[in-house]
């Protein structure tokens, strides 16, 4: 017998066998691997199959953070103001101070801008946390004489803490530093709050009326009490029927709420001049992509000139309905007057949850 090639003959034997273990061992972990992945994406499937569908019933309220409640002290902070000196909260402790959230590049902060500028003048406590660039918010303050601390927040890191993302909002905090006030969203609803907010220095109200005559139908916003306002400024509620509207799209087509009966709809309330709205916009065009037109749709209702939201359409490869109200009619209608804001209308026409405020809360709601 040829030992030597038995020999040679066993180990080729045993090398095989060595690969063909490697092997099924190999794949045996990638089936593992494989089965790991599909035990999470079941899990995932059902938790979506747990939550409400079709918004029959409101999303649970985890899915918007609430705003802080009355009594919390307020998050503190250290931010630049526009002389580059810090300030912080505690340097405001002691008096009434209303805390608004501000960007330059929100229609509806701007439009209040110059009614800042009174109140701040007749020494009601003021303090802007703004976003933006500093020389625009220095433009700002400037043109319009603003006499109240601006200071930058441009990660927008403690509009966090505060459980908001949208502009023009804000509270009012009492003299011991805590949260006195709802959230106040909207320049209609802040400038109610800064005019119920005692002023620190000596201001005839007299003198307040006549300035506010002086302002231009532009300008001019509402600032009477709550009590005297019929207007809602806070969204309207889960399980209101959504008002209807007919508007013109970028393409001068005229297009209804009516006509999405039937599906889900995520209605957003933009402003191209809005920096989140912008921000929100990429993520919106993706999760169209993903969607089943048959019965899901995102509709926005922007303010502002045609041609800037044309071109704001372009940049992000719009291809959902983009509305134009005039001035701030559906906004009026939705009772919120923030940008972004949106809501999820069910496919019966009725709103399925509260108004969801900000960029980060749209996301949330839209992910649900």
């Amino acid at each position: 017998m040829d030992w030597a090639l038995i020999t040679g003959l066993a180990v080729t034997v045993i090398a095989l066998e060595g690969v063909l273990l490697y092997l099924l061992l190999r794949q045996h972990g990638l089936l593992l691997l494989r089965f790991d992945a599909l035990n999470h994406r079941l899990d995932t499937i059902e938790q979506i199959s747990a939550a409400p569908r079709g918004g029959r019933r409101p999303l649970p309220s985890q899915q918007t953070p609430e705003p802080l409640p009355a009594g919390k002290t307020a998050p503190a902070f250290a931010l630049p103001g526009l002389d580059g000196r810090e300030r912080r909260l505690r340097d405001y402790v002691g008096q009434p101070l209303v805390v608004v959230f501000f960007n330059p590049q929100c229609g509806f902060c701007t439009d209040m801008a110059p009614a800042l500028g009174q109140l701040s003048k007749d020494a009601h406590p003021l303090l802007l946390i703004s976003r933006g660039d500093p020389e625009e918010n220095k433009r700002l303050a400037t043109e319009h004489a603003w006499r109240c601390d601006v200071v930058l927040d441009p990660r927008a890191q403690v509009a966090d803490a505060y459980r908001t993302q949208a502009t023009p909002t804000g509270y009012l905090l009492d003299p011991e530093g805590r949260i006195a006030s709802p959230l106040a969203i909207g320049a209609d609803a802040l400038l109610t709050l800064l005019e119920r907010t005692p002023s620190n220095g000596a201001s005839h109200p007299a003198h307040r009326e006549t300035a506010a005559h002086e302002q231009t139908d532009k300008t001019r916003l509402r600032t009477r009490p709550i009590s005297e306002s019929r207007i809602n400024r806070n969204g309207l509620p889960a399980g209101t029927p959504a008002p209807t509207f007919d508007l013109p799209d970028l393409n001068g087509q005229i297009r209804s709420l009516n006509d999405f009966r039937g599906k889900r709809v995520l209605l957003i309330l933009s402003d191209p001049n809005c920096g989140p709205c912008q921000e929100l916009v990429p993520s919106l065009t993706h999760l169209h992509q993903q969607s089943r037109p048959d019965d899901f749709q995102i509709l926005m209702v922007s303010k502002g000139k045609l041609e800037l939201n044309q071109q704001k359409a372009r940049e992000h490869s719009v291809q959902f309905p983009v509305l134009l109200q005039r001035g701030a009619e559906i906004a009026k209608k939705y009772g919120i007057f923030a940008t972004p804001v949106g809501y999820l209308i069910d496919e019966r026409g009725t709103l399925a949850t509260d108004v969801a405020v900000g960029k980060e809360a749209i996301l949330r709601l839209a992910a649900a």
